[in-house]
């Protein structure tokens, strides 16, 4: 019975049962995910698998008293039980004042095209293995090198919103993840695992080319530089750097519960110059083929386009319907979900910092660290800025020169001073750091670097 019933559909049924029990008012949310993922562990395939990924959260209001369930599937009983206990979570929980009800429709839906392929969404798990084994193909043809870990997946994404206050949403989207961890073996020595990534709402990326870029950064490695003495260096940071280091501190800070809460480095800056004025951060939940691109947002809000940061003086923040109603604004688009199983929170669609004017060589000038990868960003104080993470790998170089990896560097720093006032370029190009992450390289003075004696 439930094969036959539309996920929409299903999301009508489950907020009218919710109503039934008692609910002031209900939304539901209906995720699918279905496709195939192929892994690789040492130079092999590991495994092939079928992803069904569907289920139902339901969130609901009894006055001001608001609760949550969801089910896995979309068998009706299953979703009438979650309506069930969501009503009676909401009967136990305490009243929120600040709650003002579920957001009604928008005015208006952006079509941003590029995010649906209907020959992507008809891959066959056989074509996935060939695309995986292109990367093996590639990897092998590089001495010393091994893919210790890849792999490739493909998805097809329904996504329903309705509430009892005229939301009624539906948007499917198709995407492709490609991904290489790689080290190369030489001379005896063993390099770091060099990750790299990419994705594609419309068409497989191209494997090889993924693990030829992993296997351009190991080879930087290969050579150990052991000149290098603690202290103060001009370091030059990969857009996954700067994303991880930004997620942790400047992002963190520019969404809207945060900012409400008083915990926001922020808090007092909107309107202010916070960050360097080469810095512009941008929200677009709009952007054409972009990985984190949908009509609506977790609640059915449209999503859109907004300026965070322009020229390092702080805009605004990154609100859902709760926390803009709190801040006395509107939802902007940007209530964030990681499944049916969460409640919506605010969170960011495709992130964009805008390039600025360096040239590769420019980055490079003098003596500079260059980081592409790091471990322990997710330490950094978001309270304060301040982080200590290892550099694995930096790279040392001279006048754009490469002098060898330097292992074990560990950096330390405060990343709110840093983005302010330490910022000396960012890159002309913009690449891809994570999905939905999209940064320059940047060059920042004076961060201090321990190296092993």
């Amino acid at each position: 019975m439930s094969s036959r019933i539309a996920p929409a559909e299903l999301a009508v049924m489950a907020a009218r049962w919710a109503m039934r029990e008692g609910a002031s008012e209900a939304e539901v949310y209906v995720s699918s995910s279905r496709g195939y993922s192929v892994s690789i562990r040492t130079n092999a395939i590991e495994a092939v698998e079928a992803i069904d990924d569907v289920g139902v959260g339901i969130r609901v209001a009894v006055g001001k008293r608001v609760g949550f369930s969801y089910t896995t599937g979309m068998d009706p009983a299953g979703v009438r039980e979650a309506a069930r206990r969501a009503v009676k979570q909401a009967r136990a929980s305490p009243e929120d004042r600040w709650w003002q009800g579920f957001p009604e429709p928008s005015s208006r839906y952006a079509e941003p095209g590029g995010i649906y392929s209907p020959v992507l969404a008809r891959v066959s798990p056989g074509t996935v293995v060939e695309h995986a084994r292109g990367m093996l193909e590639k990897a092998s043809g590089i001495k010393g090198l091994v893919l210790g870990r890849g792999g490739v997946s493909v998805y097809v994404v329904e996504r329903v919103v309705v509430n009892t206050n005229g939301v009624y949403r539906v948007d499917v989207g198709t995407t492709a993840h490609v991904y290489a961890g790689v080290v190369m073996r030489r001379d005896g020595a063993t390099t770091p695992m060099i990750y790299e990534f990419d994705s594609s709402r419309v068409a497989i990326p191209d494997g090889g080319r993924v693990v030829e870029r992993a296997a351009d950064t190991a080879r930087l490695c290969t050579r150990v530089y052991s000149g290098l003495e603690t202290g103060r260096y001009t370091l030059v940071l990969s857009p996954k750097v700067l994303a991880e280091l930004m997620e942790a501190t400047v992002l963190y800070s520019l969404r809207g519960d945060i900012y409400v809460q008083g915990r926001s480095y922020y808090g007092d800056k909107l309107g202010s110059q916070a960050l360097s004025e080469k810095v512009t951060i941008v929200d677009d939940g709009t952007m054409k083929g972009g990985d984190a691109t949908w009509r609506f947002d977790g609640e059915g809000v449209a999503t859109s386009r907004k300026i965070l940061v322009e020229k390092g003086v702080v805009k605004g923040f990154v609100f859902d319907s709760y926390w803009g109603r709190r801040a006395g604004k509107a939802s902007i688009g940007n209530a964030a979900r990681s499944g049916y199983t969460s409640k919506p929170m605010p969170g960011f669609t495709n992130v964009v910092v805008e390039p600025g004017d360096a040239a590769p060589e420019e980055l490079l000038e003098g003596r500079v660290l260059v980081i592409h990868q790091v471990q322990g960003a997710h330490t950094a104080s978001s309270d304060t800025g301040e982080y200590s993470v290892l550099a694995n790998p930096a790279i040392y170089y001279e006048n754009g020169e490469p002098r060898g990896w330097v292992p074990g560097a560990v950096l330390s720093g405060n990343f709110y001073r840093e983005m302010r006032d330490s910022l000396e370029a960012l890159g002309k190009l913009v690449e891809k750091a994570y999905p939905g992450v999209y940064m320059p390289w940047a060059r920042v003075a004076g961060v201090t670097v321990a190296v092993k004696g």
